[in-house]
């Protein structure tokens, strides 16, 4: 299998009586190639689980392979884009996709790679811009560009579009599908819109809650591109809103089961 998570467990705690378990028991078998999109309550450690495929976080119990190898830190095989787009506002727009590329290649040749890759994501244009000068979608497009550039075998996205307008999202996710589907890279993709994952993944995973865990896995079988008012994509969405639904009806329950005893 080319990703896999094999009883994976995250907790936080220098000692078992102040530790917090976010998740465990994580398993999940990812193709190459793939567009995988992994939804759930804020909480669930959708975002921590995606730090450690990029080898940001440590894992406390069991392994995450790519291609055979345990990984156990950041590396070039991996390639990050996070809700913010983290540029350098004192160099250009080519300057940033570049930044990663010198350890290992020419000058010339990182001008070249960088530039194939802005005009993948139609920012040609402003090569020579500072970052500082775009829009938030246009940075986006900016941090998508660079993490292609290093030719990562899995990109992975921790809700890239969420602080975006809906236009701006509307527009990036019709750029994305079409960039996955010339790089043919495989993609997990942190969402917490449900009509997003939908629109965009081959797979919608669904994570609960305290403890975070697996509870759905839903293959969309719709050929590209979906709309809202398809009747499949309805149902899927209904399913998933009524998993998602029944999970945060459990927080708030506990939350006020706590409160209930802490003012009692």
């Amino acid at each position: 299998m080319f990703l896999r998570f094999e009883k994976v467990a995250k907790r936080f705690g220098d000692t078992p009586e102040n530790q917090f378990e976010v998740f465990s028991d994580i398993d999940i078998d990812i193709e190459e190639n793939q567009f995988v999109s992994i939804l759930g309550p804020s909480g669930c450690g959708k975002s921590t689980l995606l730090s450690m495929v990029a080898g940001l976080e440590g894992i406390s119990s069991g392994t995450i392979q790519l291609e055979g190898e345990d990984i156990d830190r950041p590396g070039p095989d991996r390639g990050m884009v996070f809700q913010q787009p983290s540029l350098f506002p004192w160099l250009t727009v080519r300057e940033n996709v570049m930044f990663p590329l010198k350890k290992n290649m020419s000058k010339k040749e990182a001008q070249s790679r960088a530039d194939h890759f802005l005009k993948m994501v139609h920012l040609s244009k402003f090569r020579s811009n500072y970052t500082y000068e775009l829009s938030g979608g246009m940075q986006q497009r900016v941090a998508i560009a660079r993490a292609l550039a290093m030719d990562p075998k899995v990109l992975l996205m921790d809700e890239p579009f969420g602080a975006l307008d809906e236009q701006t999202r509307h527009i990036l996710h019709k750029e994305l599908l079409s960039i996955w589907e010339d790089t043919q890279k495989t993609i997990l993709f942190v969402t917490h819109s449900i009509q997003e994952a939908i629109k965009l993944s081959d797979r919608v995973i669904v994570m609960g809650t305290r403890p975070g865990q697996i509870i759905a896995d839903f293959h969309v079988d719709a050929p590209r591109p979906r709309e809202r008012d398809d009747e499949y994509v309805i149902s899927l969405e209904k399913q998933v809103m009524e998993l998602l639904e029944k999970e945060i009806n459990k927080v708030l329950k506990e939350e006020l089961d706590d409160e209930a005893v802490s003012t009692s």
